[in-house]
């Protein structure tokens, strides 16, 4: 009944509360609500349960893109082995052929053997150098003040799977730094930091930037790349592999006082040191010394 059909009601027999046909109303409105509530409450959940599959089948695509954390040095299989070998005993068999190089050369040069140290770590580990710099994941340079190589095995092994994310050339286009000779290359490179700071070259020729010091590095990388290939054993892909890590690593903050140098000039100073085999044709990069 009509609430004025109520009220005429009301007045004529007494019968028929206008409270009674608000409760009805006010009832009902709630049913109504709670309906909607309920469908509103639903379609949430099902949009929730859609989100929370993407995101789930987003982390799982990441997680097969990105290798987990490994404890131990991954495994990898280089050019002229039979059996796969792990990362750091791959840079270790680096480390004693750029050793033996520089051995002989300055042996013959009349100068002292040279000498290094080196820490090839498992990135679950931070290590803490003399230089005042953290040694983790990324890590890969030489610190004078303990006369050590910091080198990850992650970082290397994702340097060989081509996967290392940051290196700026790369990132803007130039190189890009994969396989066994790019670990390679970064070896030596810092190698050749070692003899920078052993011939004393850091103390007596201080510059603007780390620039001519970089560059000198790469040259003189270049010219036991050229040892290399004098035995046979540097076929044209792998100096490319080398030459495209240069590329990747070099960056354009020419600003700032850590400017390593340009991929070009860094690929460049390569292959000045590779095509001569003379370390002497680097002493251009730090001309002082």
């Amino acid at each position: 009944m009509a609430p004025l059909a109520c009220v005429l009601a009301a007045v004529a027999l007494g019968g028929c509360s206008v409270d009674d046909e608000v409760d009805r109303a006010r009832s009902d409105l709630e049913r109504r609500y709670e309906r909607v509530r309920a469908d509103v409450r639903r379609a949430y959940e099902v949009q929730r349960e859609k989100i929370e599959g993407r995101v789930r089948e987003y982390i799982a695509r990441i997680e097969q893109a990105i290798p987990r954390a490994q404890e131990t040095s991954p495994t990898v299989r280089t050019r002229g082995r039979n059996k796969p070998q792990t990362i750091d005993s791959f840079m270790e068999d680096i480390l004693r052929n750029v050793d033996s190089y520089w051995t002989r050369t300055l042996r013959e040069a009349g100068l002292p053997e040279p000498s290094v140290r080196y820490q090839f770590f498992n990135n679950r580990f931070v290590k803490t150098t003399a230089c005042g710099i953290t040694a983790a994941r990324d890590a890969a340079f030489y610190c004078p003040a303990d006369d050590t190589i910091y080198v990850s095995n992650q970082f290397a092994y994702d340097l060989y799977r081509g996967v290392s994310r940051g290196l700026p050339g790369q990132s803007a286009g130039f190189g890009r730094a994969s396989g066994d000779f790019a670990v390679a290359y970064i070896i030596a490179h810092e190698y050749a930091h070692n003899l920078q700071q052993e011939l004393g070259i850091f103390d007596n020729a201080q510059g603007p930037t780390a620039r001519p010091y970089e560059l000198q590095a790469d040259c003189w990388s270049g010219t036991w790349a050229n040892s290399v290939y004098a035995r046979g054993d540097l076929p044209q892909d792998d100096l490319d592999e080398i030459l495209n890590a240069a590329l990747a690593v070099g960056d354009f903050d020419v600003g700032n006082e850590q400017h390593h140098g340009t991929p070009e000039e860094r690929r460049e100073a390569v292959l000045r040191g590779f095509r001569s085999g003379d370390p002497s044709v680097c002493r251009r990069y730090v001309p002082d010394v």
